[in-house]
């Protein structure tokens, strides 16, 4: 009786938690009302580092701060050491930019 009480409970959290982690996302992240976004993963990845100290996000060649309504649909998803990377379009960008998480 306490394995279909344990399943029944699991079949629940996923019915919640499934459309949750399928569901498209938006760019998240650092300021009210703008991002951080960088032509190259690298870039990004570096000011992730860096700023992970709680300090202000240091510049890097090829990244700017863009407004959070200019961003788009994901084109491309990295997860590096366990930090989830995406490249979004951007309203009159041309090519998608990586978002510091």
């Amino acid at each position: 009786m306490r394995s279909r009480t344990r399943m029944a409970l699991i079949l629940a959290l996923t019915a919640v938690a499934l459309p949750l982690a399928v569901a498209p996302r938006k760019a998240r992240a650092q300021g009210a009302d703008s991002v951080v976004a960088c032509e190259t993963l690298i870039a990004a990845r570096r000011i992730d580092a860096a700023a992970g100290g709680g300090g202000p996000a240091p510049s890097e060649a090829g990244c700017r701060r863009i407004p959070r309504s200019a961003i788009g649909a994901v084109e491309q998803r990295a997860l590096i050491g366990g930090a989830p990377y995406e490249c979004m379009t951007i309203a009159d960008g041309g090519r998608c930019l990586w978002i510091v998480p």
